[in-house]
């Protein structure tokens, strides 16, 4: 079955962001940002920096000793993409990494052919079984409750596969990662590059707790989320029993001014970075197994998103990592990172 977040006790995997056509300044603040957030984990979680060969000599440069590096080749810097999917099959001691097809979200750049084989690369680099399927699927079109219960966005997923319907998709992934039950999600946000991913909407907490994202009643889109949201409240779990919801506020797209993009090369074939505005959201946060990660976008709903989050998970150690890079490059926190299984292959530090 697939294994959900928390149940992976592996380190968190995240990828040094260089692209010049991507990122601005040629990823330097991103960089930080990054650095920032994997130094906040590491006192309770350990954590992995993986960096494509070309980076390693300026990454060494600039990266604390603490957090051990790990070369690899990939385009850009989403792992949680580009990665695999863990499964643990019935009788086995040890996961396998389930890798799919990858287009670059239906063609936002062109140069994908590294992210498209960074799956396989993992895994192999962890000493971990790997198996692929031709179905085009990133990891943050789903979520997992660690149960049998899968939420996948279907805008993403049908676009990006569009010889197949519904129905087969659900068999495939029903027979690939041994879940029982999928839940789609029918609207994505029209400021949601990745055409509608899960992580901008909902994501799961634990077996028990759905994290969904709730605007004010006075946005354009209030009600498209409460549809979605109404009806996971319907949802059961293997056991039977509703989720319970949790709501974090849902900031309106952001409009940053162009100067702020001035850096970002202008590549074509590469979707134009300022041109439109930004979706930030505290659904795509990072879930550990004793810890839980909050984006902060510097908005005045970040405190209210991180109490909600400590008071609904209070056995767990709740922080806020600061997210306003990655989201001007059109993901966060949780499309930043990858959780990993436990491998002797990793490097010691970690």
């Amino acid at each position: 079955m697939l294994l959900a977040d928390w149940q992976l006790k592996g380190p968190l995997l995240a990828l040094w962001p260089a692209r010049a056509d991507v990122w601005r300044e040629q990823g330097v603040p991103a960089q930080r940002q990054l650095l920032e957030l994997l130094l906040t984990v590491q006192p309770f979680h350990p954590v992995v920096l993986g960096v494509t060969p070309r980076e390693l000599t300026r990454a060494r440069a600039s990266v604390p000793a603490a957090v051990p590096l790990f070369p690899i080749s990939y385009n850009d810097a989403w792992p949680r993409d580009i990665g695999p999917l863990w499964c643990q099959p019935a009788f086995q001691q040890s996961p396998v990494a389930q890798g799919f097809g990858f287009n670059a979200w239906g063609g936002l750049y062109q140069d994908h052919q590294h992210d498209r084989q960074f799956a396989r690369g993992l895994a192999r680099q962890l000493g971990i079984g790997y198996q692929a399927d031709k179905l085009v699927l990133e990891g943050g079109a789903v979520s997992h409750d660690g149960q049998g219960t899968l939420i996948v966005h279907s805008r993403s997923v049908m676009r990006n596969n569009p010889g197949l319907r519904k129905t087969q998709i659900e068999h495939k992934l029903k027979q690939l990662l041994g879940v029982q039950q999928i839940h789609w999600l029918n609207w994505a946000h029209p400021d949601d590059e990745t055409g509608g991913h899960v992580d901008n909407q909902m994501l799961f907490a634990d077996e028990d707790s759905l994290v969904c994202a709730c605007p004010p009643k006075e946005s354009a889109f209030y009600d498209a989320y409460l549809k979605e949201t109404d009806a996971v409240r319907q949802l059961r779990n293997s056991r039977g029993q509703c989720y319970r919801i949790i709501e974090l506020p849902q900031p309106e797209p952001l409009w940053l001014p162009a100067e702020r993009f001035i850096t970002v090369r202008r590549q074509a074939g590469v979707r134009r970075r300022g041109d439109q505005a930004i979706l930030p959201s505290y659904v795509n946060f990072i879930r550990l197994p004793r810890a839980i990660l909050v984006p902060q976008f510097g908005l005045d709903t970040d405190s209210e998103a991180l109490a909600t989050m400590r008071q609904a998970f209070p056995q767990l150690q709740v922080s806020g990592v600061a997210a306003s890079e990655f989201i001007m490059a059109g993901g966060g926190p949780h499309c930043m990172t990858l959780n990993l299984p436990q491998s002797p292959l990793l490097p010691a530090s970690a």
